[in-house]
């Protein structure tokens, strides 16, 4: 048989591991030259010179710090019950605020409208229903939702290597798209992609599923990308952290997408982070809050 009659099988996981298995987090690897110099080729190839690269934003763009969800959220009800006090003349208490958040985000889930067969949560309905149970009126959703922007800037920061490698693939001829699930909408995304820095001028198009209410997840809103960039499928390199949404759902609708997953040590951190806000929550005041297990 001839070398040209012979199937190559090349295994493309090396990436995946060396970020899944990093010792200090991910962090540090998006700042190594030599791994970035191999991240920044596999990207060349699968875009192949004119492509549109397409970003998940949170943990793949910016990155975010090892705090967990349920201590973030608590922390935010620490601004929110500071402005709310301010605003009433009552002592609002931080978890009393970080309880009305809770049931505002639990109150745009459920009753938030089916589009093709979706779900997703408003950040300007979350702190609506906030604030009318804190101050018995919506007045405060405006300030607690800057509030909570504001904070979340401090939690996150740009990742080097893709702002780097974005810009370089905008320059010689190609489009960058950010797409998200999330209960940010887009011009809240964009608000606080400004207090970091990337400006709307650094990327092509920006979808949320919150607006969209189809998530990646679903696989919904790639298509609706599509139709925004008039492009096919075959068009698209997807890059992000979670395997179903970044990975598996672009496949299923065309796209090539590369995995870019947190490194264990980093949901580690953020398990214990969870576990110490959790039991200081229940230990403290009695709460216990649904909020998920980092994973």
């Amino acid at each position: 048989m001839r070398d040209t009659d012979v199937t190559s099988l090349h295994r493309f996981d090396e990436i995946e591991n060396l970020l899944t298995q990093a010792k200090t987090g991910r962090r540090d690897l998006f700042s190594d030259k030599d791994f970035t110099a191999r991240l920044a080729d596999r990207l060349d190839r699968m875009l192949d010179g004119d492509r549109i690269l397409s970003m998940d934003i949170f943990d793949t763009l910016v990155l975010r710090d090892n705090s967990s969800e349920i201590t973030r959220f608590y922390e935010i009800g620490g601004k929110m019950a500071d402005l709310a006090t301010s605003h009433t003349g009552r002592d609002i208490a931080q978890v009393d605020a970080f309880v009305a958040r809770h049931l505002g985000t639990k109150a745009t889930y459920r009753a938030s409208g089916k589009i093709r067969g979706c779900r997703e949560g408003s950040l300007l309905e979350i702190h609506a229903t906030a604030s009318r149970i804190l101050t018995g009126g919506g007045e405060m959703s405006s300030p607690f939702v800057e509030a909570e922007l504001e904070y979340e800037s401090a939690r996150i920061e740009p990742n080097p290597f893709l702002v780097d490698y974005a810009a370089r693939h905008r320059a010689r001829g190609g489009r960058v798209v950010l797409l998200t699930d999330m209960y940010m909408h887009a011009e809240q995304v964009t608000q606080l992609l400004n207090l970091l820095g990337i400006s709307s001028k650094q990327y092509d198009f920006l979808l949320s599923s919150a607006d969209t209410k189809v998530s990646k997840a679903s696989g919904g809103i790639f298509r609706n990308m599509q139709e925004e960039m008039q492009a096919a499928p075959g068009e698209f390199v997807h890059i992000g952290d979670s395997f179903r949404g970044d990975v598996a759902q672009p496949i299923r609708q065309g796209w090539q997408a590369l995995h870019l997953p947190l490194a264990q040590a980093d949901i580690l951190e953020r398990r214990k982070d969870h576990a110490k806000t959790a039991t200081m929550l229940r230990e403290t005041f009695n709460v216990d809050i649904d909020i998920a297990m980092p994973k």
